[in-house]
């Protein structure tokens, strides 16, 4: 202030204190929606939960927007059961929100209540203005949870035609699976990738359903396809691993799964294929220890004890191997050579009475199985059942007639057999095979292989 040409100074202030931001009397609702938006999207979560709270305060729980963004961050957070909540009060503003309701409903699914998901997804789409991909898609997740697979197809279908998204096309692709519908589920991958061909994951998809039906060309150059945009895209990688293995160049496989290890160190088809690989190099060492890691991620994993299994019998431990093979018989009692391998454990710990037991389950899953028909013989010669042995020698010849490739070490055996019943049958002529000299031995060359998780 002046006063008589001279400066006067007070510690007086006259002007009222302007008022806090939030105790407005008057003010809208959405004054302060853009600051919170901004904080959300630039990764100020405190100060945006801070700006949340007092506009939530200020509005007396009547922002819409402001609940929308806690739910949005509790989900972020995984508080599905707070993110619920604020919802829901978004929906007691707002009740025909079909954002809203989708909202409540992806929380209910996070939470495992599929019924309850179902349904508010399905009183969402009452509200639609237009149809919406994701309510479809996630009306298939929930059919396919509770198992109706008939309605699960038919939204999944909804969703690809409406979305044309990698995510409708992978769940239509998995429901066909589980309904052993191959060839449909082929067609659909190749319409995938026509409509998303930058896609790795639809590349990589497509490329697993061919190594499936056996069409490992189209396989590898799908595979190939999704490494040339992302070369470190570990289920690609392990894909086509499997396909070079299989071909049995086994270093160029491993090559592969170790590049694909550096960046999934906990995947056990991976540790499994490695294992697997060792064991076909005859490294048995490094090829329990890898498999060992992998049943260390998953203990109940029937391909890695059998693999297991396998690799004892190799190193002539044939109590650890009967272990591993009565653990992947007791979870897979569906597999024919799980009983196959629990059988040749068996004839190595001398017990061919309980072996053909194992042999004739085995059998009798999988009827045209070389390999069980002559072990199951060689056991059958061990008790003294030489007719039964000369009948299953029988089998292997009419089996052999289909030019099928075998294992040096599976035919030596079958011909040890037939010299062996020749002998003692002299009158009845067992097979047309060449007959060689030596001990009778076990035979078991099985390997199991993972392709993906």
């Amino acid at each position: 202030m002046i006063s008589n040409g001279h400066f006067t100074f007070s510690t007086k202030i006259e002007d009222k204190p302007a008022k806090k931001p939030f105790e407005d009397e008057f003010y809208s609702l959405d004054k302060f929606n853009w600051l919170i938006h901004l904080q959300h999207v630039t990764g100020g979560i405190q100060t945006c939960k801070f700006l949340i709270s007092k506009e939530i305060e200020r509005s007396k729980g009547r922002n819409e927007f402001a609940l929308f963004k806690q739910g949005e961050i509790f989900c972020e957070e995984e508080k599905f059961q707070e993110a619920l909540e604020s919802f829901q009060a978004c929906l007691r503003l707002n009740p025909n929100n079909a954002d809203y309701l989708k909202e409540v409903a992806k929380c209910l699914f996070a939470m495992k209540r599929y019924k309850l998901a179902m349904e508010v997804y399905l009183e969402a789409e009452r509200f639609l203005n237009h149809p919406d991909w994701h309510v479809y898609y996630y009306l298939g997740q929930c059919l396919l949870k509770l198992g109706d697979m008939h309605k699960a197809q038919e939204y999944a279908q909804k969703a690809v035609q409406v979305g044309k998204h990698e995510l409708c096309y992978e769940l239509l692709i998995k429901i066909l699976m589980l309904q052993n519908e191959i060839k449909s589920a082929v067609a659909v991958s190749n319409a995938a990738v026509e409509s998303c061909p930058d896609s790795v994951s639809m590349l990589t998809e497509s490329g697993l359903l061919f190594l499936k039906i056996g069409q490992n060309e189209f396989s590898f150059e799908r595979l190939s396809s999704a490494l040339a945009l992302e070369p470190t895209h570990t289920k690609a990688l392990l894909a086509i691993g499997c396909i070079i293995q299989k071909h049995e160049d086994y270093d160029v496989a491993l090559s592969k799964y170790k590049m694909a290890i550096h960046y999934q160190p906990d995947s056990i088809a991976l540790w499994n294929n490695i294992g697997v690989c060792f064991y076909a190099k005859q490294k048995y060492v490094a090829a329990i220890s890898c498999l060992k890691r992998a049943l260390w991620l998953d203990p109940l994993n029937w391909r890695v004890l059998f693999n297991l299994g396998l690799c004892h019998l190799a190193t002539i431990q044939p109590a650890s191997a009967f272990n591993y093979a009565c653990a992947a018989v007791n979870l897979r009692p569906d597999i024919a050579d799980s009983f196959t391998i629990l059988g040749v454990t068996l004839l190595e710990l001398k017990d061919p009475d309980n072996a053909v037991k194992a042999f004739r389950l085995a059998l009798s899953l999988c009827p045209d199985d070389v390999y069980i028909v002559v072990n199951m013989a060689l056991c059958c010669v061990l008790l003294g059942s030489e007719k039964e042995a000369i009948g299953l020698m029988e089998r292997y010849g009419r089996l052999m007639e289909n030019n099928t490739v075998y294992t040096n070490e599976l035919i030596y055996l079958a011909d040890q057999l037939i010299a062996y019943l020749s002998l003692h049958d002299t009158n009845k002529e067992i097979c047309d095979v060449s007959v060689c000299e030596g001990d009778i031995k076990t035979q078991a060359e099985y390997s199991k292989l993972e392709t993906e998780e």
